[in-house]
């Protein structure tokens, strides 16, 4: 007697369209580069508008850490990330920055909704106007109009809906040092600063700090500033550890409790999370390779050590407890990149964006 052969399996893409589209809305946007690589039907589906409009109708946004780093590629050109969500926290390669265009040095991010933009920098040792933008959601690279005047290493923000840029100019001109670009009519305009600059002073725009130092303002990735329970606190690291200070007159910078499971690691820097009371720090370590004839002799000291360097992350949420308290909680750590070879430099966190869509 036969067996009954079983049914095949429905085919997911044999599902109505309307039916597979509202199935592709409660899968994560960062995973739908790899589900376009399944098939054309796949492929047509995610470039659907509809699909964004059903997503944007439902109004439950994403966000996303993404992260410039040096010193990750044999080229030494530095590369964008996204810090994939859980359970996986690796960093996923940003399509490369084009190949005609040099990445530019010391250049301002910032990002609205689903892009990043790439502002001014040193290109060939000269300040540059240039404007690059990246959209996480079609994953294309544009350009944007030049600047008015060249800027490297300037403070950077969005405000209302339009790119804010101040200082890293030459000029000591008042009227020149901020500029706005509207994203919508893709026009730069100038505005008169409202305070006088000093030496010595820092400036918060976008979540970002900077420290003014001539003509120049440094960003300082080991600061960062989180809304804890409708409280604008400054996070950030000294001495390896994370402190947290409120920006009220008379607070001092206390270390924050709970974070005994990272004690043995040594924070370098700070950036802001996916949004909410959370940020991410980052550490690198570095790890001994044995072939295995290393590994029978237990010699780590032979000509044929290798080393790799691991760059580490954690994502921390914040809590209140009292006036004076501040918890964290480990979300996740884990190391997200390697590369290979021995490299302790802490100077390989170039910037960040948070992007929403």
């Amino acid at each position: 007697m036969n067996k009954e052969e079983s049914p095949l399996p429905t085919s997911f893409l044999s599902l109505p369209d309307d039916v597979t589209l509202s199935c592709l809305t409660h899968v994560s946007r960062f995973h739908y580069p790899t589900l376009s690589l399944v098939s054309k039907g796949f492929r047509s589906l995610i470039a659907s508008p509809d699909l964004e409009a059903i997503r944007s109708s439902m109004g439950e946004p994403e966000s996303y850490l993404c992260v410039c780093l040096d010193n990750t590629n044999p080229t030494n050109i530095p590369c964008w990330f996204t810090v994939s969500p859980i359970p996986k926290q690796k960093l996923k390669p940003i399509p490369s920055f084009p190949q005609q265009q040099q990445y530019p040095q010391s250049p301002s991010v910032v990002s609205i909704g689903s892009e990043i933009y790439i502002i001014g920098g040193f290109v060939k040792g000269k300040r540059s106007r240039r404007v690059s933008v990246f959209d996480c959601r079609s994953h294309q690279w544009r350009r944007l109009p030049k600047m008015r005047l060249p800027r490297a290493a300037a403070a950077a923000g969005a405000c209302n809906g339009k790119i804010r840029v101040m200082g890293g100019c030459r000029s000591k001109n008042v009227h020149d040092w901020e500029e706005f670009c509207d994203p919508k009519t893709n026009t730069w305009e100038s505005k008169t600063l409202n305070f006088t600059i000093q030496q010595n002073m820092s400036i918060c725009m976008g979540g970002k700090r900077y420290q003014i130092n001539g003509l120049k303002l440094n960003l300082k990735t080991d600061v960062c500033f989180v809304d804890i329970e409708n409280e604008l606190c400054l996070i950030s690291v000294s001495n390896r550890k994370l402190f947290w200070h409120e920006l009220k007159p008379g607070c001092v910078s206390c270390e924050v409790n709970g974070l005994e499971q990272l004690s043995s690691h040594c924070f370098i820097l700070v950036a802001r999370s996916g949004g909410g009371a959370r940020v991410t720090v980052w550490w690198k370590s570095v790890m001994k390779i044995l072939d295995l004839q290393q590994y029978l002799l237990q010699d780590c000291h032979s000509t044929g050590e290798r080393c790799e360097t691991q760059i580490c992350c954690a994502e921390i949420v914040f809590e209140r407890r009292g006036l004076q308290e501040l918890w964290g909680f480990v979300q996740w750590s884990k190391i997200v990149f390697t590369v290979d070879g021995f490299d302790p430099s802490s100077d390989f966190f170039l910037n960040y964006a948070v992007v929403t869509y």
